[in-house]
């Protein structure tokens, strides 16, 4: 991807490096490589901030996340940890929401995620992978929900996003064992749709985050949401939930180019509005 149409606009927080590499696409890169990318407060507070300000981003209509050098994110840092078992509870439970709200984050926004895994992904890494919209892998990509090697759960969204990909039992498989998948076999285990050559991840990751780019923003965003929200709600609240999207985006400027387009008989240039 070589065309850069747009400017990011912002300079990020943390160890992040955010930059436009095709029309419409922001990459989201963990620049942390020799601490295999694992999580400390700057880099958590970092992610929150920019994914939370590339979906404000006018400009950007997908995301692609991955790693610097040999890993995506390998869990948390241990020699610069924001947790500590020391800490008073409250305590406690405000240093792991900060890795909560990555998870969060990457859910609730409108903006497409799509995860390069080019290296480990390990606990708070896996779960981070496991949030994003689609995943593509590396041969070299290891994922694995390793919370129980170190006497912990899955503390960042694991044991929910799990069971919704795969199912109950091959999530408990995964979580109870810590095993770790590696390459074809996380997307024999339908957790990442592709799976290639380390020098093609970023190119495959971006042409797939292209394609999702040319649809129109609102509707895959309010669709985004409704499958996002559809797993806490009931059939009658998210049925009520379609009929507000679908209002939403039968007002905007790209349905009605859809519909002229169709009539026409010519492709439809989406605009966001």
């Amino acid at each position: 991807m070589t065309d850069t149409a747009f400017d990011i606009g912002f300079e990020t927080n943390g160890p992040i490096r955010v930059e436009a590499t095709g029309e419409h696409i922001a990459r989201v890169t963990y620049d942390r490589p020799d601490a295999m990318n694992a999580y400390n407060e700057a880099l958590l507070r970092g992610a929150v901030e920019t994914f939370e300000r590339l979906d404000d981003h006018e400009a950007v209509r997908a995301i692609v996340l991955t790693g610097a050098g040999d890993a995506f994110c390998a869990g948390v840092d241990l020699n610069d940890m924001p947790l500590r078992p020391e800490m008073e509870f409250v305590e406690y439970e405000t240093g792991l929401e900060l890795f909560q709200d990555v998870v969060r984050t990457i859910r609730s926004i409108g903006t497409p995620v799509v995860a390069a895994v080019n290296g480990y992904a390990l606990g708070a890494g896996s779960d981070t992978a496991l949030a994003c919209d689609f995943r593509v892998v590396s041969d070299e990509a290891v994922l694995g929900e390793t919370f129980i090697d170190v006497g912990f759960v899955p503390g960042d969204g694991g044991a929910f996003l799990l069971p919704r990909l795969i199912g109950e039992a091959r999530a408990k498989e995964l979580i109870f064992t810590g095993r770790r998948l590696a390459g074809a076999e996380i997307v024999d285990w339908d957790l990442a749709r592709e799976h290639l050559s380390p020098d093609r991840l970023l190119d495959a990751a971006e042409e797939f985050a292209s394609e999702l780019a040319n649809r129109p923003p609102i509707a895959l965003a309010q669709s985004k949401h409704l499958i996002n929200d559809s797993f806490d709600v009931d059939l009658d609240r998210a049925l009520d939930d379609a009929t507000r999207a679908q209002r939403i985006c039968s007002q905007t400027h790209d349905h009605a180019e859809a519909v002229a387009a169709f009539r026409e008989d010519r492709e439809p240039e989406f605009e966001g509005r």
